[in-house]
Order: structure tokens, then C-alpha cells, then sequence
């Protein structure tokens, strides 16, 4: 079945998180006029990603104002969201994405599992990798840092999914990261990934965009420039079962669990 996904590169307004909110409620109603099933935002799009200072104000939980006009827009629209935002859970603080599906319901959220540098100072890591519905698969949700982990993808992967949603937020210099660790995922679960990626200054750091949709074979079906733009691309779900079925290279199957259990990767 065919999905049609909007990859939302846009600059982020530090600590205005109703700007960015603004901002995002237009991109959903644009999307809707595209004819755009899901859209998917950058890592922390309501707050910008330099927020420690102000990260208690800045934070909601996950049924919060910000997120309850999303969930309303969306119902309106039609259109699915995807967006990184500062989660308030009592005393802790998480790196959050919230999946609103098409009829407005909050599905449920995801909390970034790997945090990278300071993140750690100041940010919970979140424990669990959820997958949801979509129609004609399964997808899940991770977030930059998260994607240099082989085993998170992997997880996804053998549980089900068929798309990934990869809220970024990379810097220069990460641009060769960035695609080879995306291009990396894709091919070695044989499954889409979905990427939108930041751009502009925050602070005195350059995010780079080039956002992007990697194929079951590991290639670009679309990617972004370096400047803010909306990027539609319809895909085709079925061609991940179609990769798996008709390559050679049987990753997921193939693998060696016990060979792995011996050597202390994986538990007994």
C-alpha cells in the first residue's frame, strides 16, 4: 500500500515554542492541500534543541496544549503528525516524539533512548522502542544519535516494521554521518527509513538538513538540500516484503543467534 510522507525541513525558533507550534499547524494544513498522509518534524521542533536553561518551562506532558492543538489540526486535516518535543513526566524530563494519527488520536509517544553528550545532563533516557499501525505496516520512532546504534534498528526490524521515522537534529560537520549511517539502516533491515532533518542557526551550531527517504536497498528516493523546504514522497510498503523475498542477502533470517549468544551479545 502506498503512503504518502512529508518530510518537514524547516529552521526551528529557540525557546518560542508557540512560534514553532505556529509554524507546524500551517506546514499540517499545507500538507493536507498535497495531499500528504503523514508529516514527520525534526528532533525538539516545539523548543529548538539548545534548551537547558529553560527546559522546565519549555516541557509539557504528552497531553499537553501544544500537543492537544496538534492532535485537533490533525483531525481536521486528515493529515498524520510526527514531532519532537520536550516531555514532562513528574520529575523527569524526556526527548520525546509524539505519533498523532490521521483521525487525531495521540497514539502514543517515544522517548529518545540513546541521548548523546550533554543530553545526559539534563534529559531521562527513555526505555522502550513502540511500534504503531499504519496502514499497509508497521513503523517506528528514533532519533539521531539513536540511529548509529545497529541494534535499535535492528529491534524495529525484527518485530515488524517496515518504515522507520528518524527525527533529527544534526550539525555540521555530520553531514557524512548522517547519510551513511541512514543508508546503512535501511539496507541492512531491508526496510524504509523516513528522516526529516533540521536546518538554520541555533546558538552558534549549523544544522544541515539534507533530509531524506532511504529505500529497502539502501538508496535515496528523495533528499533535501541544505534550506528549508517540504519534501512529499509517496512509498510503497509492499516493496519491503518484495526486497526481503527477492534479494539474496537474507539479513534478517539469515542472522546467527546462537553464534551471537556465545560470544555475549545477546542473553541466553
Amino acid at each position: 500500500m502506498t503512503v504518502t510522507i512529508a518530510l518537514a525541513q524547516l529552521k526551528v525558533t529557540s525557546f518560542h515554542k508557540q512560534l514553532n507550534l505556529n509554524r507546524a499547524l500551517a506546514t499540517i494544513q499545507t500538507c493536507k492541500e498535497k495531499q500528504v498522509d503523514y508529516v514527520l518534524f525534526p528532533e525538539l521542533f516545539l523548543s529548538g534543541y539548545f534548551i537547558q536553561q529553560n527546559i522546565r518551562e519549555l516541557a509539557e506532558p504528552a497531553d499537553g496544549e501544544s500537543i492537544k492543538k496538534l492532535q485537533e489540526k490533525a483531525k481536521e486535516t486528515g493529515v498524520g503528525v510526527i514531532i519532537g518535543f520536550p516531555e514532562r513526566d513528574g520529575e523527569n524530563m524526556y526527548n520525546s516524539a509524539a505519533f498523532i494519527d490521521r483521525d487525531g488520536t495521540l497514539q502514543g509517544v517515544y522517548r529518545k533512548v540513546h541521548l548523546f553528550d550533554k543530553e545526559k545532563s539534563y534529559f531521562t533516557a527513555g526505555e522502550h522502542c513502540p511500534l504503531f499501525t499504519l496502514p499497509g505496516g508497521k513503523m517506528g520512532m528514533m532519533m539521531t544519535y539513536d540511529v548509529e546504534f545497529p541494534e535499535m534498528a535492528r529491534l524495529y526490524a525484527v518485530n515488524g516494521a517496515s518504515l522507520l521515522f528518524v527525527l533529527n537534529a544534526h550539525h555540521v560537520p555530520y553531514e557524512q554521518h548522517q547519510e551513511m549511517y541512514l543508508r546503512a539502516r535501511g539496507l541492512e533491515n531491508q526496510l524504509f527509513i523516513a528522516a526529516a532533518n533540521t536546518v538554520g542557526l541555533q546558538e552558534m551550531t549549523l544544522f544541515f538538513g539534507e533530509s531524506g527517504v532511504i529505500s529497502p536497498d539502501g538508496d535515496y528516493v528523495a533528499r533535501g538540500s541544505n534550506n528549508e523546504e517540504l519534501i512529499v514522497v509517496p512509498i510503497d510498503l509492499g516493496e519491503v516484503e518484495r526486497s526481503r523475498a527477492e534479494r539474496p542477502m537474507k539479513y534478517l533470517t539469515d542472522r546467527k543467534q546462537k553464534v551471537y549468544q556465545a560470544h555475549g551479545l545477546l542473553a541466553e
